[in-house]
């Protein structure tokens, strides 16, 4: 396990990390009066990264992982927030400072295929960031870069040789003596396995670990793959839409998740022990919500299931659960009444011979996703009949009167601690009762 940190000075310290992409915000736009739109890619991310340590960061794809570590590094500009790296502010550095900073912290990227400049040769491509900072005389560099090609595991003669004549894993490490040339002290490595073959991963692999110990590195290893995660980080952050769910030491990450999201993704890996064969799994439900207009309080509550329901409210997780994804897809308009409409009027006998009768029982088949107890089925059958009169914004509120939920009122936040949740079943608000506002 990885020992306490709270006495330590971080080497690099991410603080309220945010980074937004503009749709709606050319000239035309402005002049046609179109508001810009934000697609919140990272949105108030903070961790820390310890000298010597490897530290995970996993999500989904499109969660804001990669977006975190170009921003980091500052290939991308931040819209705001912090990174200090070594004592200092990223976002602050300019001209011969800017440029130190480059040759301290250095990215390894997913694609060996199109990272490297398929018109250089390799000896060009691994002594690019000698030539630039120019370290040392022109035979210097060159023996360097034969150095450090043989270190990553290639020979010394490859120098005058094109990327199109390796393989994916050679070109990897052709990209990782790349990041090696200026004997950097950080590095982010963002999906640097996912395009090898899993044999070829593992060297990779063992490669990085390797070279951490030789040349005492820091990586920020983004992955999707939670085994590699396992295997090579000290410890791991949680990223769901843009936040960082769940941070802490990588054994308790995989023993003890604490957060809902965690526990699903974890879920999601498949076991090796035939005794697991039959174990019961807790999916995650629904899809992931647009970066555009992401959820109010806890981002990962339209899929989450254990959704917390009203301290008075006695209902079963899955009944609550059908209830929440009902209110978003009446919240988002996400019901189609026109396909309803159509089947009530071309039912035989199925449904109910009143018209009405026939399109409320129709709509609510499309939309209910489990059988509720009779005092919830009253509440929902009369907002399902506010839906088949349109009254959409009638059939909001009397399901937000009873059912909201603390999650989509307050946002949780991680705690200061070596294992922090950002989920209210470990770290209750106190909120005030009716602060759901009708629509």
């Amino acid at each position: 396990m990885a020992r306490s940190r709270s006495d330590e000075i971080p080497l690099v310290r991410v603080s309220e990390l945010q980074k937004y992409f503009w749709e709606n915000d050319s000239l035309l736009d402005r002049l046609l009066g179109d508001e810009p739109v934000a697609v919140r890619a990272v949105d108030g991310v903070s961790f820390d990264i310890y000298e010597g340590e490897t530290l995970g960061l996993v999500g989904e794809s499109g969660c804001g992982k990669s977006t975190t570590g170009e921003t980091l590094l500052r290939l991308q500009e931040p819209t705001g927030g912090a990174v200090e790296f070594d004592g200092q502010n990223v976002y602050d550095l300019e001209g011969a400072d800017l440029k130190a900073f480059r040759r301290e912290a250095q990215a390894v990227f997913q694609d060996p295929f199109s990272s490297l400049d398929p018109r250089m040769t390799v000896g060009r491509i691994v002594r690019q960031p000698l030539d630039i900072h120019g370290v040392g005389s022109k035979t210097d560099r060159r023996t360097k870069v034969q150095d450090l090609l043989e270190r990553v595991g290639l020979a010394a003669d490859h120098v005058d040789r094109y990327p199109h004549e390796f393989s994916g894993g050679q070109r990897q490490r052709i990209g990782i003596a790349r990041a090696l040339a200026l004997e950097p002290e950080f590095i982010v490595l963002d999906e640097p396995t996912s395009a090898l073959d899993v044999s070829v991963q593992a060297q990779v692999l063992n490669l990085l670990d390797d070279l951490q110990d030789e040349f005492g590195l820091t990586y920020l290893l983004i992955s999707h793959d939670l085994s590699v995660i396992r295997h090579v980080c000290d410890r791991v952050a949680v990223m769901y839409l843009g936040e960082i769910v769940e941070i802490g030491p990588s054994e308790d990450i995989f023993e003890s998740p604490r957060h809902p999201y965690t526990e699903a993704l974890l879920e999601s890996v498949p076991r090796a022990s035939t005794e697991e064969r039959d174990r019961e799994r807790e999916t995650i439900s629904g899809d992931v919500p647009s970066p555009r207009d992401p959820p109010s309080g806890c981002r990962f509550r339209t899929r989450c299931p254990k959704i917390i329901p009203p301290d008075d409210l006695e209902i079963t997780q899955p009944e609550y659960r059908a209830v929440m994804t009902l209110r978003e897809r009446i919240e988002s308009r996400n019901i189609t009444l026109e396909a309803v409409s159509d089947e009530a009027e071309r039912s035989d006998g199925d449904l109910e011979v009143d018209s009405m009768d026939a399109f409320v029982q129709g709509l609510k088949t499309q939309v209910l996703e489990a059988s509720l107890d009779p005092r919830h089925q009253e509440v929902v059958d009369a907002a399902i009949a506010d839906l088949a009169e349109e009254r959409w914004e009638e059939a909001e509120v009397r399901l937000a009167e009873m059912y909201a939920s603390v999650c989509e009122q307050e946002n949780p936040l991680l705690t200061q601690d070596d294992h922090p949740a950002a989920c209210h079943l470990h770290d209750p608000p106190v909120i005030a009762e009716h602060t759901i506002e009708n629509p």
